[in-house]
């Protein structure tokens, strides 16, 4: 558990540059937008995954990560499943996701950190 709260902070510290980096990077600043957005997000939704079965209490940070942003991958997971039939009410979620989820990535990160220094 310990080794995997270190691992899972510095793993996901170094996945948030990157994808700061990527911003910069790409020609499109649109597209670099996204990159960061499913570079850090698919990372921490793994992260979170593996968490979530973890015995320890979940703090109120990870909770609230949680509820916001479980919302736009099951909206985005429906919208590839579905494709039109429901494109127009699925796509809200994500768009306001995109507004909101860097704010969620520092979240996380300062969770993943807590987590780490609560382990030591």
């Amino acid at each position: 558990m310990k080794t995997f709260a270190k691992y899972d902070f510095y793993i996901q510290l170094l996945i948030l540059i990157i994808g700061i980096i990527s911003i910069f990077t790409m020609d499109n600043s649109f597209i670099g937008g996204l990159s960061f957005h499913f570079i850090v997000g698919i990372s921490q939704l793994i992260s979170y995954i593996i968490k979530l079965f973890f015995k320890e209490e979940k703090s109120i940070l990870f909770i609230i990560y949680g509820v916001f942003i479980m919302p736009i991958w099951i909206s985005l997971l429906l919208l590839v499943i579905f494709k039109s039939q429901a494109y127009n009410l699925l796509l809200v979620i994500p768009f306001f996701g995109v507004y909101y989820s860097p704010i969620l990535a520092l979240v996380y990160i300062f969770d993943a950190y807590k987590f780490y220094q609560y382990q030591k």
